[in-house]
């Protein structure tokens, strides 16, 4: 039986603004109202808050994010021409996703080289945007997600799916090779040319060995990682894009670098992008994963199995952000020194 999936999907960007199309989907609508604002990001999308009194005097508010492909540096780079953000809710096959999180959005559209995505304003929900650690209960409730999502889709058929990003692509999306492919060109999303400048102020404190491993091209680091099992990856695993409901589940968006590989990629992104907000060692975050992991899938990973992921884990997140991290070391205080050396022991010994 096909499965019934979270979101409507409408023609045309433009009718998710429209009175008569969101009639269809929520009842009459008495007002609209329509205000830019303002978020975080690398992608050029444009952001629109919609206020809505339906008919029955119900006040409804929603989130409305367009954004063209061809003027995304992400959907360039992870070989997206068909708008990926969009594929969890328009896939049967992946539905599995909203047995583990609450889907925000309310209806969505791509057509004519651009994505629209209409969703809950969860703004609400949102954790705070500090540098701080998380409460631990929040904490709980993002691992314990994130590792029954990979349990879902342990080594499942549904990930041959080819608009699934490749892993590779992700990994390298601000990688050192690709970094150093572009220079300084004109017309660069901001944070290219930031990791420009990270990646050769890093490989000026790295010792030599971890130049070479992480100047290989993806393709061939993801080859090196062995058999590990594949699963499906959110791909952009970092606090912001959850938010936790009042009855306790937890939303999740921004699905556009949506992939298939080893769970490493998701785990080694968290602790990189997240690293002020864990709480605690990392090295506590990462056995909480594995048990979280283990109890999802009813069964024990080998500690050969496991070595391998948290070891490509490390090699993931210094590929997609260890450039951040030289940058902050650049610029002094001993938090960043900290936060380097502890990236530059792990990679020393993975």
């Amino acid at each position: 039986m096909m499965e019934r999936m979270p979101s409507t999907r409408l023609e045309h960007p433009h009718e998710l603004a429209d009175p008569e199309a969101l009639a269809a989907i929520l009842g009459p609508v008495a007002e609209l109202r329509r205000e830019p604002m303002e978020a975080p990001g690398f992608t050029g999308a444009r952001f629109e808050r919609l206020s809505l009194r339906l008919g029955d005097g119900a006040l409804r508010k929603l989130v409305l994010k367009r954004a063209r492909l061809d003027s995304d540096w992400t959907a360039w780079r992870t070989a997206d021409a068909f708008g990926r953000a969009a594929l969890p809710l328009d896939e049967p096959a992946l539905a599995g996703i909203w047995e583990v999180y609450a889907c925000p959005y309310v209806a969505h559209a791509v057509a004519d080289g651009e994505v629209g995505l209409l969703m809950d304003d969860v703004g609400p929900y949102l954790l705070p945007d500090v540098r701080q650690p998380l409460e631990e209960a929040s904490e709980d409730l993002l691992v314990d997600s994130l590792a029954r999502l990979h349990a879902r889709f342990w080594n499942a058929s549904e990930l041959d799916n080819p608009r699934l990003a490749a892993p590779a692509r992700v990994l390298g999306m601000l990688g050192p090779r690709h970094a150093r492919e572009l220079g300084t060109s004109d017309g660069l999303a901001p944070v290219v040319e930031r990791a420009r400048r990270g990646w050769e102020f890093a490989f000026q404190h790295l010792p030599a060995s971890i130049v070479t491993r992480l100047s290989q091209p993806p393709e061939d680091i993801v080859g090196a990682w062995g058999p590990l099992p594949r699963t499906l990856l959110h791909g952009d695993t970092k606090v912001a894009n959850f938010a936790i409901l009042p009855d306790g589940k937890v939303a999740a968006f921004d699905w556009g670098c949506l992939s298939a590989g080893p769970a490493a990629i998701d785990l080694g992104w968290y602790l990189a992008v997240n690293a002020s907000r864990i709480r605690g060692p990392k090295e506590s975050f990462v056995a909480r994963y594995r048990q979280r992991l283990e109890a999802a899938l009813i069964a024990r990973l080998s500690e050969g199995s496991w070595s391998a992921l948290v070891s490509a884990a490390v090699e993931s997140g210094a590929m997609l952000l260890l450039w951040s991290k030289a940058l902050a070391l650049e610029r002094g205080g001993a938090s960043a020194r900290a936060e380097w050396d502890w990236w530059v022991e792990q990679l020393a010994g993975a």
